[in-house]
């Protein structure tokens, strides 16, 4: 997802989330790009089989300025269509991405950054079938030292992702949709150091979002139809505060509190009635309002602690609480991960979504630093979670609010960590035993017909088991052998429990609204490689460093399944059999993948 030739850190944060991060229920990745070489020109890339990158570093004015630009492009659309039969003519299926960051030093206390993305994805199964998603952003950040103790990061942001769906036979029918989320910021940050054991941070920020839900464009026999739906604003302001404390040499605490509001503006505000849960909500009223006029708002606390104890020199513990509000939804009914779910914002008829999560874990070191072990247990409640009702149109639907429900979540689980550092021999094990599950009457409600109470039930996201395992082995001075394992519990998916032929067409049905009532097959894939490190540069004087790669994906040709879809069969129906119908399994790379690539850097 990220190029790494522009990546300089990144930091996960799963649980004890600073108070600065907000607006999402997920962890958190933060990503900081490099800044280019003040001194020197230095151009790192490669090139291979199935993408190619290239990224050119270096000074505009030497110690005051400095450049750097990187940019990445696949051609896996020409090895698919060698691997798959599931591509057909005009089939496309390929990347690209630039990034570029410049920054001046103005004087000892002022510096400024400029940078910006951009990339896209092309996904199309024929000229007239698929879909494609990209992001476009630019940011400026000034960076001010006030003092010795005082410093401030002001960054100004601009986002734009959109992303699209085409179906259709020829030019004269298809069917074209596409949606987009553009995103303006502003974010004041500061860090006042109080002594050598706190360090205060304070700041805000301000998102004016406006989303296009769906522009669509429908033609049928040459005849084209706009049947958009109406644009949408809001805007979500935060103001935070937080502290990191060193109580002793063995105690740590980190707590804050943020507060987020949010305000929905402008456009048709739609009223609906209530009915039984499950089924559609009727249209009472509609009202126009200005672009800018408030129609919602919501504004909520979110306290955050967490600590690190230092049991012995190699040995902590480490615990966390967090409550964080999400204001935009995703609302999806696919069982395979695409770009083309819907989102949603917050509204007079959807409430936020609200989290809590507890984490509790305990990390060691052996061996003098040779080998990190951790386990971790956490627990996570949300409210506010929102779904669909069965037989909802996810797509161009202006009263889709109609159609949504809202439930309780829960997740919960236990992670393991092992790493081996040091030897000939290292890589890295992690496990995950974890559960994903809502609650939300009118959704899987069994033979309750009259309150449809809901039963739990695992969500798309539930993977009770998640183990991954890397290994590097160096087999001699210059060549490494590697080695990638991946398991996955299959994803859960709705299927029918059972089926109503009418007039020759069979429509699928499924008893008390069960809700992810089957597992795709489970996911696992082994990818090995073989890198031979300073093949011409670095020997013989040369300067710079380079490596080829030689690289199997999916060695034993696992078909892991990309989406499963029913079908009937197009025979005639001869009458007293009944209609044939099937299920088809579709894995996009289902096969053993070769690849080779050159890495160099000087």
């Amino acid at each position: 997802m990220f190029n790494p030739d522009a990546v300089k850190d990144l930091k996960l944060y799963k649980g004890g989330i600073p108070a600065r991060y907000g607006g999402r229920l997920s962890s958190i990745l933060d990503i900081r790009m490099k800044e280019g070489n003040y001194k020197e020109y230095d151009v790192s890339g490669g090139v291979g089989t199935i993408f190619s990158r290239l990224a050119v570093e270096g000074p505009i004015k030497k110690d005051k300025s400095s450049f750097i630009i990187a940019g990445r492009r696949s051609y896996g659309d020409v090895i698919a269509k060698a691997v798959s039969d599931v591509l057909n003519d005009g089939a496309a299926l390929y990347f690209y991405d630039l990034t570029a960051k410049t920054n001046f030093n103005i004087n000892e206390n002022n510096r400024i950054f400029f940078s910006g993305y951009f990339g896209r994805d092309v996904f199309k199964l024929d000229q007239f079938q698929g879909f494609d998603w990209g992001n476009s952003t630019a940011t400026f950040r000034w960076n001010h030292l006030y003092s010795s103790r005082l410093f401030s990061n002001v960054s100004l942001f601009y986002s734009n992702y959109d992303y699209g769906l085409q179906i259709g036979e020829n030019e004269r029918n298809t069917y074209d949709w596409n949606a987009r989320i553009s995103t303006f910021n502003f974010k004041p940050e500061y860090s006042y150091f109080i002594n050598t054991n706190n360090e205060l941070t304070f700041g805000g920020e301000a998102i004016l979002y406006r989303f296009e839900p769906a522009n669509i464009k429908s033609v049928s026999n040459g005849e084209a139809t706009d049947i958009s739906l109406d644009t949408r604003k809001a805007l979500e302001t935060s103001l935070y505060i937080g502290n990191e404390q060193r109580i002793s040499s063995k105690m740590t605490f980190q707590y804050g509190l943020r507060y987020s509001h949010f305000t929905y503006m402008g456009g048709t505000v739609y009223h609906y009635g209530d009915t039984l849960p499950g089924m559609v909500r009727p249209l009472i009223s509609r009202e126009s309002k200005d672009d800018w006029g408030k129609v919602a708002s919501y504004g909520n606390l979110e306290p955050r602690a967490s600590f690190r104890y230092l049991v012995s020199k190699n040995a902590s513990v480490k615990g966390s609480y967090n409550r964080m509000n999400q204001y935009i939804h995703l609302i999806s009914n696919t069982t395979a991960s695409t770009p083309i779910d819907i989102w949603q914002p917050s509204t007079n008829n959807i409430r936020p979504q609200q989290g809590d999560q507890v984490a509790l874990g305990l990390f060691k070191n052996l061996k003098e630093d040779k080998y990190e072990t951790s386990v971790e247990a956490y627990y996570k409640w949300t409210r506010n979670q929102v779904e669909y009702i069965d037989g909802a149109e996810i797509f161009g639907n202006e009263y889709l609010e109609s159609q949504l429900l809202s439930g309780i979540g829960r997740a919960y689980g236990l992670e393991f960590y092992a790493k081996k550092n040091t030897g000939r021999l290292t890589g890295w094990l992690s496990y995950t035993l974890g559960k994903t599950e809502m609650q939300v009457d009118g959704i899987n409600f069994g033979t309750d017909k009259v309150n449809r109470k809901g039963n739990w039930y695992p969500t798309r996201f539930d993977q009770r088991h998640n183990l991954k395992i890397a290994a590097f082995y160096e087999l001699k001075k210059r060549t490494t052998l590697s080695a990638n394992f991946s398991f996955l519990s299959g994803t859960p998916a709705t299927f029918p429990t059972d089926r109503i032929t009418v007039a020759g067409y069979v429509i699928p049905y499924i008893d008390g609204s069960e809700r992810n009532n089957f597992r795709i097959p489970d996911y696992h894939r082994l990818d090995v490689a073989v890198t031979f490190d300073n093949v011409w540069r670095g020997k013989k004087g040369r300067k710079g460093e380079d490596n080829l790669v030689v690289s199997i994906y999916n060695l034993y040709a696992r078909q892991n399944p990309f989406s499963i879809y029913f079908s009937q069969g197009t025979d005639r129906q001869v009458p007293g059999i009944p209609l044939a119908t099937s299920a088809t399994q579709m894995a996009i790379i289902g096969t053993m993948l070769p690849a080779v690539a050159y890495n160099f850097k000087f």
